[in-house]
């Protein structure tokens, strides 16, 4: 069906458009003018801001990510670093991104504990068959990775410069734009004169005028990524507070993205801003500045979320991205453009991130104006991807959102696994047991102290210290599973009896005496109920 939208603020490149109508028809833009270029038989849609479709320019994929993201209005996701198998299966799902597939990196370097086993990249030579292999897997552009980790106080193998010289080449010579993470603005510095041609984050540490004009004069771009810092809790990180400090992560805090969020993703969410923390929380304040005065010299700055890090949802993480840059400094303009027009430029999408008679109908439709106030970019009212309207409900609750979850559990689950081998004293729970070997809960190490929990992950009392937490176990670890817990899986919370617990799931029967249920209860996995026992 064609539609037209009526009486609409349409913003292309950050500005508002004269005209205030738009017709889509087989995919395309086909007409922006008046009233007049409306037909017999269109949806009509009236007012509101009309966007391009948001593209995010740094994500890893999970199986339905870009599924996720539409709900969000994010239309494109631009991948800079998952395994082949998963992109093939994803492109085979109907799934349209960009990607770079593997990303090149020294053996045993970043991102060697999230994605091993991969090929690696020793020594200039390697170079040329390394691209050979990217290109043929179907990368869209190179990832490399130069970073030693010390700006983390790590110390990590890293590619040395002659190799970063030799993909370069290696990739432009196969018409390859490479996309570069580095951490620090001396290691930007390296990358630029080695010939890359964007840089994967903002540095975070200060970069000098002289720093900042080498990248600038350079042409590169940099995808800027300043919601990392939404990983950590509270918002000390970016000194934004989205609401009280009541230990939940940024994303959680915003009413417009969390009406959207599928129940699972949330749950993800509010498991992680639980996790172990450093005491303190990364300062992005370096990263904004420097955002800001490479704009300000000439460089293209992209929006991008690095998802599915801690606490970052795929497209709804973007709209905190250009609150992020607005608060670095940018006009919402040219928040807006770096999720936009700017990217598509950059990666070479032609047919999206603009306004214009003949672009590809991805579209955006939000209440409010997002150039006067960033946030109305969150008052999602629909989406649109190549002119099909995107049905929120058809990913919610389904076997590939459950995907999703469980490939970020496996791939997390690795990773820390990885960390108490390489660090023996890097905090995980710790399993309470009564005299007879019954297990009793976990002990989890969180922000601010240890959390007393179930077998199962739920919380049996307040942060407290290491001690405290272990008596609260050994008091009330076994018997609390008798007592009236509340839950609820997509609605209201409600009292039920937990009939059994593992560690992945539980057996509830609901004490509401209408509800229809066996008799002997109903399990349920831990991603699809919330649990609490004193709400």
């Amino acid at each position: 069906m064609a539609i037209t939208f009526l009486r609409t603020r349409l913003v292309d490149r950050g500005a508002v458009l004269p005209a205030d109508c738009l017709r889509v028809e087989d995919g395309r833009i086909t007409a922006i003018g008046g009233p007049d270029i409306a037909q017999p038989g269109d949806e009509l849609i009236h007012e509101g801001t009309l966007l391009p479709g948001l593209i995010d320019a740094h994500v890893h994929l999970v199986p339905g990510a870009t599924r996720l993201a539409t709900t969000y209005g994010v239309t494109t996701l631009i991948d800079q670093f998952s395994q082949p198998d998963l992109i093939a299966a994803e492109r085979a799902a109907g799934a349209d991104f960009r990607t770079s597939s593997i990303g090149a990196t020294a053996p045993g370097g970043h991102p060697t504990l999230a994605f091993a086993p991969f090929p690696y990249v020793a020594n200039p030579a390697e170079a040329k068959q390394f691209v050979a292999d990217r290109i043929a897997e179907g990368a869209d552009h190179l990832k490399l990775i130069y970073d030693d980790g010390a700006s983390a106080g790590m110390s990590i193998p890293s590619l040395d410069e002659p190799t970063v010289r030799a993909l370069v080449e290696g990739a432009h010579a196969n018409d390859l734009k490479v996309v570069a993470h580095v951490s620090t603005a001396a290691g930007a510095v390296t990358v630029v004169g080695c010939g890359v041609d964007v840089l994967a984050h903002a540095p975070s540490d200060a970069m000098t005028p002289a720093q900042v004009a080498t990248v600038a004069s350079a042409g590169v771009a940099v995808i800027a990524t300043l919601d990392i810092v939404d990983g950590f809790t509270p918002d000390q990180a970016s000194g934004d507070r989205s609401g009280d400090d009541d230990g939940r992560l940024p994303l959680l805090r915003e009413a417009e993205l969390a009406v959207r969020m599928p129940a699972r993703w949330r749950r993800l969410v509010d498991n992680q801003s639980r996790r172990w923390m450093p005491p303190e929380a990364p300062d992005n304040s370096m990263a904004r500045a420097n955002t800001l005065a490479l704009l300000r010299a000439g460089a293209p700055v992209l929006a991008g979320t690095d998802a599915p890090n801690p606490g970052l949802i795929f497209g709804a993480s973007l709209h905190r991205e250009l609150r992020h840059l607005v608060r670095a400094g940018l006009a919402p303009s040219e928040a807006l453009i770096a999720a936009t027009s700017a990217p598509a430029e950059v990666f070479g999408l032609p047919d999206r991130g603009r306004l214009t008679v003949g672009a590809r109908a991805d579209l955006l439709l939000v209440d409010g104006d997002p150039l006067t106030d960033i946030t109305a970019s969150q008052q999602v009212r629909r989406t649109w991807v190549a002119g099909e309207a995107v049905v929120p409900a058809d990913y919610a609750g389904s076997e590939t959102e459950l995907a999703g979850i469980h490939f970020i559990g496996e791939t997390t689950h690795r990773i820390l696994t990885a960390l108490e081998e390489m660090w023996p004293g890097f905090p995980g729970p710790e399993d309470v047991y009564r005299e007879d070997g019954e297990l009793l809960g976990r002990v989890v190490p969180v922000t601010g102290g240890s959390l007393p929990t179930t077998v199962f992950g739920a919380a049996l009392g307040p942060v407290t210290d290491r001690d405290t937490a272990v008596e609260t176990l050994e008091q009330i670890g076994l018997s609390s599973l008798i007592e009236t817990w509340w839950a609820r899986t997509d609605g209201d919370w409600q009292e039920v009896t937990i009939i059994e617990a593992q560690p992945d799931r539980v057996r509830l029967h609901w004490k509401d005496p209408m509800l229809d249920q066996p008799p002997s209860g109903q399990w349920y996995p831990l991603t699809d109920v919330d649990l609490e026992f004193r709400p």
